[in-house]
């Protein structure tokens, strides 16, 4: 084929998944560190997709993973996986249950299901993963999951996912046209809501056990991995300040109002530049 696109490079490769794999692993930790790369993977299923391969993939500190996988079937069969031996149509998903997800754990649903995989594929917090589920059919879900080593570069992603799905960042689902949704806009701030609320006990949670309180770096922290935008914390500050459940001091532990001020964002963090505490009243 002649496919030419300015400034871009294209090969083509007659290999199945696993030689191809293989064979970018190779040439992605070739490259300098100042080169960046992404990675592309849509499988035919998930029968190439394991735990040396993918880490293979991030090991350069310089590769970012967007992954396409089918987890409703995944999910549908993941039990008789671990129970039927004889049928060889169950190996490949069970090789991927051993590798990734807690084999006696029991999913009550889909989302449960990715949020697992999506837990898993940050190998022990080592590299940092989000996911985001597309309906492709009524209760037909796939998932998209990112990896990467950077928690800017999670924060990028996040804000994409959030402008894809403003009510709860998660995922897309089809609309119901034989349905018009009457109350269409009072759920999308229902479900907001319901994340802000999860949000808000995840911080209660982690301030109940730092009595010195979190600083505005390790707040950053929290509200990213847990698939949040800094914005939003800032919104849920905002409220437990003004219901008195909570306090912001300087590095001193003095209590000060810094007013609509935060410095929750990645540039303090760069610079663990710890401007501000917060505590529990």
């Amino acid at each position: 084929s002649n496919i030419e696109i300015s400034n871009c490079e294209i090969k083509f490769y007659n290999l199945d998944a696993d030689e191809m794999l293989d064979l970018v692993v190779k040439e992605v930790n070739s490259f300098s560190k100042t080169e960046r790369n992404l990675i592309f993977i849509d499988p035919y299923g998930y029968s190439n997709i394991d735990r040396g391969k993918i880490t293979g993939l991030l090991k350069s500190g310089h590769t970012e993973i967007v992954l396409f996988l089918p987890v409703m079937q995944m999910y549908r069969f993941s039990e008789i996986a671990m129970t039927d031996f004889e049928r060889k149509c169950y190996e490949d998903l069970r090789k991927f249950i051993n590798d990734f997800l807690p084999i006696d754990t029991k999913f009550d649903n889909v989302f449960e299901y990715i949020n697992s995989i999506t837990k898993a594929f940050s190998f022990n917090k080592f590299f940092y993963s989000c996911s985001h589920y597309i309906e492709r059919d009524p209760g037909n879900y796939y998932a998209v999951f990112f990896i990467t080593n950077h928690i800017y570069g999670l924060e990028r992603m996040l804000e994409v996912k959030w402008k894809a799905d403003p009510s709860q960042g998660k995922g897309f689902k089809k609309k119901n046209e034989q349905k018009p949704d009457l109350f269409g806009t009072h759920l999308i701030e229902y479900d907001k809501q319901t994340q802000f609320d999860y949000l808000e006990q995840s911080l209660l949670a982690a301030l109940k056990d730092k009595p010195n309180g979190l600083s505005n770096v390790n707040i950053y922290r929290l509200v990213v991995t847990n698939e949040f935008l800094p914005k939003h914390v800032n919104i849920v500050i905002k409220d437990l300040k003004k219901r008195n459940r909570i306090v912001t001091c300087n590095p001193k532990g003095e209590e000060v109002d810094f007013g609509g001020a935060s410095y929750i964002d990645y540039d303090h963090l760069k610079r663990k530049d710890e401007k501000i505490f917060i505590k529990l009243k």
